[in-house]
C-alpha cells in the first residue's frame, strides 16, 4: 500500500469512529415536504401557544418571528453576502450550493416535494428530517410515540449528542461543506459554536425557543442538564474536528493545507506586536508556526482535569502529538488525530449525566486552572473558556461569580484587541 493510500485509510477509520448517531437530515434519501406542510393553523402554524397539547403548536410562527435560522437565506441576499459571491466569481449566493449547504435546507431537486421552497431557510426539515415519512403519523399520540417516528425518520434532535452532530454540520462543517480559507477571505465571518451557549442565546436575548421543557417533555424525551450539554457539545465538536483534520481533502494540493482548521491570529495580527511565546501542549515549537485551532481540546483537557483524571496525562501529550504531526507530513497527522481521537471517545463513554452532577465548581476550578497556567493566548481558547465559565457560573448562582462575568465579557469584544495577560488576571480574579 503506498503512503497515500495508507493516510487515506487512516482517515477513514477516523471518521468511522465519530460517526453521527443518527443520519444527518441532509444525508436522508426521503423527501422534504416543504415548511407550508408544517404551517397549519391546527399543527404548528397557531399564533399564540395552546394547550391541552403536548407541544406549545405556535412552533412556525416562533421560527418565523425569533429564530434566526429562519432568516439564514435572506442573509444571502444582504450586500456583504453578493460581495463575497463576487469575490468568489459566484454568479449569485442565492444560488450557489457553498452558500446554500448551510443557509437553506439544500437538499437535491428529487427530495423536494411540491410545497418545499429554498427561500424558507434552515426550515423544519433541515432539522428535524424530511416529513415525508412521518408527517401523517407523529402527530397520533400517544399511539404513535416519540420512539415510533425517530424510528422511521424524524432525526433525534432531543439526543445531546444527535443535536450536537447536527449544529456542527453547518457551525463546524463537515467533509462536504466547510468554510473553508477562501470563504473567509473574501468576507465570510470566522466560525464559533459552543453547543449549551448558543442554545441558551434565544433565551438571554429575549428571544422564545419553539418548544418547552416540562414535565410532558421530560416524561417522553428525557432531560439533560446544561453541563452535559456543553461536556458533550465539547467531545462531539472535538471529534468532528479531528475527522476534518485527518481527512485527505484538507491537506492541500498545493504549498498549503486547508487554513481554516488553523487558529485564524496565529497569522493575522499585528507585526508590530511580538507575542509568541513557547508553550508545552503545542510542544514548545518556535515561532512562525501556523497552529491548527484547538480551543474545544483545550476545554476538554479542563473537563478531563476535573472528571477524568486518569486520561490527562495522554490527552495533553496527545495533543502536543497533533500539533508536531502538522508540520511533519499528512501520515502523521492523520496518525495523531487517530490517537487523540481514541482519548477523547473514551472520556466520552464515561460521560454520563450521573457522573458530572454537582461538579460544576470542579470543572469551573480547573478552567480557571487551565487559565492560569497560560493555555489561553489564543482567542479562541479563550472565547470557548469563557462560553464554559459563563454556562458554570450561573449554574453555580453565585451573584459574586455573576458580577465578574461581564468584565471577562468585555475583554473578549474585539478579537484583534485580545490581551492574554489581561484575561488570565480576570480568570485569576474569578478563582
Amino acid at each position: 500500500m503506498s503512503k497515500t493510500s495508507s493516510f487515506r485509510l487512516a482517515a477513514l477509520c477516523l471518521v468511522s469512529w465519530s460517526q453521527a448517531s443518527a443520519e444527518l437530515p441532509q444525508d436522508g434519501d426521503v423527501k422534504h415536504l416543504g415548511v407550508a406542510t408544517c404551517a397549519a393553523s391546527q399543527c404548528h402554524g397557531s399564533a399564540v401557544p395552546r394547550t391541552g397539547s403536548n407541544v406549545l403548536q405556535n412552533e412556525y410562527v416562533t421560527w418565523t418571528r425569533d429564530d434566526p435560522h429562519g432568516t439564514a437565506y435572506e442573509t444571502l441576499n444582504l450586500p456583504e453576502s453578493l460581495a463575497i459571491a463576487r469575490r468568489l466569481g459566484l454568479p449569485s449566493a442565492r444560488t450557489a450550493d457553498v452558500c446554500l449547504d448551510c443557509h437553506a435546507d439544500n437538499v437535491p431537486e428529487e427530495r423536494r416535494g411540491e410545497r418545499f421552497q429554498m427561500s424558507d431557510g434552515i426550515g423544519c426539515e433541515a432539522c428535524h428530517g424530511g416529513a415525508e415519512s412521518w408527517l401523517s403519523t407523529h402527530y397520533n399520540v400517544p399511539q404513535v410515540t416519540h420512539a415510533d417516528s425517530v424510528a422511521i425518520g424524524l432525526y433525534p434532535a432531543d439526543d445531546v449528542e444527535a443535536r450536537a452532530e447536527l449544529c456542527l454540520s453547518c457551525h463546524l462543517g463537515t467533509r462536504d461543506k466547510f468554510a473553508t480559507h477562501r470563504l473567509m477571505a473574501a468576507g465570510h465571518p470566522r466560525l464559533a459554536f459552543e453547543l449549551d451557549t448558543f442554545t441558551e442565546l434565544w433565551r438571554t436575548a429575549g428571544r422564545q425557543p419553539h418548544y418547552r421543557i416540562d414535565d410532558d417533555y421530560v416524561e417522553r424525551k428525557g432531560e439533560v442538564g446544561h453541563v452535559h450539554t456543553w461536556a458533550t457539545g465539547l467531545l462531539v465538536e472535538a471529534r468532528q474536528r479531528l475527522a476534518l483534520i485527518a481527512d485527505g481533502r484538507f491537506h492541500g494540493n498545493g504549498m498549503f493545507p486547508e487554513l481554516g482548521l488553523y487558529d485564524c491570529h496565529a497569522c493575522h495580527r499585528s507585526m508590530k506586536t511580538v507575542r509568541w511565546r513557547p508553550l508545552p501542549r503545542r510542544s514548545g515549537a518556535g515561532p512562525g508556526r501556523p497552529f491548527l485551532a484547538d480551543g474545544s481540546f483545550v476545554m476538554v483537557l479542563a473537563l478531563a482535569r476535573a472528571v477524568d483524571k486518569a486520561e490527562v496525562a495522554g490527552l495533553y501529550d496527545a495533543l502536543a502529538g497533533l500539533h508536531t504531526a502538522a508540520s511533519d507530513s499528512p501520515a502523521a497527522l492523520t496518525t495523531a488525530a487517530g490517537r487523540l481521537d481514541a482519548i477523547l471517545a473514551r472520556i466520552g463513554s464515561r460521560l454520563a449525566p450521573a457522573r458530572l452532577r454537582n461538579r460544576e465548581g470542579d470543572i469551573l476550578e480547573e478552567i480557571l486552572q487551565t487559565g492560569a497556567e497560560g493555555n489561553y493566548p489564543d482567542y479562541v481558547s479563550a472565547e470557548q473558556a469563557f462560553m464554559a465559565v459563563q454556562m458554570l457560573v450561573i449554574e453555580l448562582d453565585d451573584p459574586h461569580l455573576e458580577a465578574e462575568l461581564e468584565r471577562l465579557a468585555i475583554s473578549l469584544d474585539d478579537d484583534e484587541k485580545y490581551r492574554p495577560t489581561q484575561f488570565a488576571r480576570l480568570l485569576d480574579g474569578l478563582q
